[in-house]
């Protein structure tokens, strides 16, 4: 039985998985990460960071090293750090969530044109992106900036400290997920180093994700207890994964609700918005294909915001009874009728990246009234998360990008009722996959037995997905979800239009 490691580096946790050719998970191991909130600054402590990406490698290592063929990483999109020559952080390690390059998103667009940057890039002009990042550090710490030799992503970092790679290395969709490479070339884009005035040699080198990159240097598997033939495989980015470990490489959407909400499928055409609003991205994902779709800040990370400040009951109640607070906060919300009484939340808690691009955007309930409850506006958080969802999909139409049949991943695939508000607001059928939570480490995984040549992406996907459920939408809910979400979209237009007049 052949065995690979497969470890995902997320923005709340990290999660490594040992799986075999028969697509059955042998061990798991999760190690919670503490995601840095200050202001408008994201990120994690590469430290922390490090030593959980080493534990897992010397725990996985030490029990199972003689028979792991393979390491295979995902890491979330849009990190970045910086380090100098020897590799030592001058930063922390920055996430999506962090909103400061939005202070000079302006300015630096006003030296390129920004649809010919799009169109190059397949990375709409917005604060998340690794140019706008690295612009920030050039007018707000020139000197960081100057001090630093490599500009790195995550991957990379945790790859070359921990001694897997001779020097810092990342696969083309982590950096295409940057906003970095050049779609049709699979290089660096010329027009981003031009615009920065930066030397390609400051970035990671370039390497397809979907290919063996080269065996672990003996002395470092002999120092984790690896086999000294592993072999590492750079796979993708954590959200193109889910769409390989499920098989979906050229049909099929994937749904996912993690910390953030995404709806993503994969083709071998480049497509892009058609309108200047670039309301989508195209990133390249692995093996020729590329991820075409939408990513929202606001997914289970709105709800868990709310667990964390107003949930302390059911945190409580679930302690002492041994269940998920999030699975009570569902009991909770079932109380509500579809609709929440008109209750709707913007789930814009950090600003937003898609379909709206604003940095600026912020959370907000509208319509509360003595009738609405707790359980009004839990349920509220779940349709609201939904609505942007719905924007995405609408875009993707609107692109003549179909959803064919739409697989729910992610911690939200656990709740029954997240998955019958998103069947009903998107008016479509959506199956729930069993340990959907897993999807990115079943995608390294698909990746890494592919690349090994000892079974297909699909043949290895057919192996463990499972879905648990087909929800169909409930007509009477999709009426009420109607007129609700054309209600979100002019609370949307009207809350950009007020934070545009106070700025």
């Amino acid at each position: 039985m052949s065995l690979v490691l497969t470890i995902d580096v997320g923005s709340t946790n990290m999660k490594g998985l040992v799986i075999n050719n028969d697509g059955k998970v042998v061990e798991r191991r999760i190690h919670e990460l503490t995601l840095h909130l200050e202001n408008r600054f994201a990120g994690h402590e590469p430290k922390e960071l490090l030593e959980s990406f080493t534990s897992m490698l010397d725990y996985f290592g030490k029990k199972y090293g003689r028979s792991i063929e393979a390491i295979a990483v995902t890491t979330y999109n849009h990190s970045m750090l910086l380090a100098d020559r020897d590799g030592t952080p001058l930063t922390k390690v920055i996430t999506h969530h962090d909103t400061r390059a939005a202070e000079v998103e302006k300015e630096l667009l006003e030296k390129a044109n920004p649809y010919e940057l799009y169109e190059e890039t397949g990375a709409p002009p917005i604060f998340v992106f690794m140019p706008y990042k690295l612009y920030w550090f050039m007018k707000k710490e020139p000197s960081v900036f100057k001090e630093a030799k490599y500009l790195l992503f995550c991957k990379d970092y945790l790859l070359w400290k921990t001694g897997l790679t001779t020097e810092p290395c990342i696969d083309l969709a982590t950096a295409s997920g940057g906003g970095v490479v050049n779609l049709r070339k699979l290089k660096y884009s010329e027009k981003v180093l031009n615009l920065l005035g930066i030397d390609e040699n400051r970035f990671p080198r370039l390497c397809e994700g979907g290919r063996i990159f080269d065996t672990i240097p003996s002395k470092v598997c002999g120092e984790y207890g690896f086999n000294p033939d592993v072999k590492i495989v750079f796979a993708t980015f954590d959200g193109a994964a889910q769409n390989f470990g499920l098989g979906l490489t050229e049909k099929g959407t994937v749904l996912n609700i993690g910390s953030t909400g995404v709806i993503r499928k994969l083709s071998r055409k480049m497509v892009l918005d058609k309108s200047l609003e670039m309301r989508l991205f195209t990133y390249y994902a692995a093996n020729g294909l590329y991820a075409l779709g939408g990513a929202s800040n606001s997914g289970g990370d709105c709800l868990r915001w709310f667990r964390d400040n107003f949930g302390q009951m059911e945190t409580l109640i679930g302690s002492s009874i041994g269940k998920d607070p999030y699975s009570i906060l569902d009991l909770e919300a079932e109380k509500a009728f579809p609709g929440s009484e008109g209750l709707i939340f913007l789930p814009f808690l950090t600003g937003e990246r898609f379909p709206y691009r604003d940095p600026n955007l912020t959370g907000a309930f509208l319509g509360i009234s003595r009738r609405c409850s707790r359980a009004h506006f839990i349920r509220a958080i779940m349709e609201g998360v939904g609505y942007v969802i719905r924007a995405i999909a609408d875009v993707l139409s609107e692109n003549s990008i179909s959803l064919d049949e739409v697989y729910l991943v992610g911690g939200g695939s656990k709740s029954r009722l997240w998955a019958q508000i998103l069947s009903d607001v998107l008016g479509c059928e959506i199956n729930v996959v069993a340990t959907g939570e897993d999807a990115t480490n079943y995608g390294a995984a698909a990746l890494a037995f592919n690349a090994l040549t000892l079974s297909s992406i699909e043949e290895f996907s057919n192996k463990w997905v499972k879905v648990r459920e087909k929800v169909v939408p409930i007509e009477k809910n999709r009426i009420v979800y109607e007129e609700n979400y054309a209600t979100f979209l002019k609370l949307v237009k009207l809350l950009r239009s007020v934070g545009r007049k106070d700025s």
